[in-house]
């Protein structure tokens, strides 16, 4: 959840929010009472690190739709410009 700094004044959450050891901060509030309940910070170990909060299984990650087939989408393109020039050929004769 939190984590200590060298820095006294500042905290880390496990969000990537940095809390102000400041009395009328209410994240630095929700921290005290977080603390008193017995919960114990972990030390900050630097910017280096990335701290993320867990993922839910019951949503996956999203995963990156594949790049187009561009010949495919180039035949598909073709076919449709030729049926196109069709139906406006067959559309003038009438």
């Amino acid at each position: 959840m939190y984590a200590l700094t060298s820095d006294p004044s500042l905290i880390f959450r496990d969000d990537g929010a940095w809390i102000p050891a400041d009395p009328d901060n209410v994240d630095y509030q929700a921290f005290l009472e977080w603390r008193n309940a017995g919960n114990q910070p972990t030390p900050y170990t630097g910017p280096g690190q990335i701290i993320t909060p867990p993922t839910s299984p019951a949503t996956p990650p999203m995963e990156e739709p594949p790049p187009p087939d561009i010949v495919e989408l180039d035949a598909q393109v073709q076919d449709i410009d030729a049926r196109l020039t069709a139906l406006e050929t067959d559309l003038a004769t009438r």
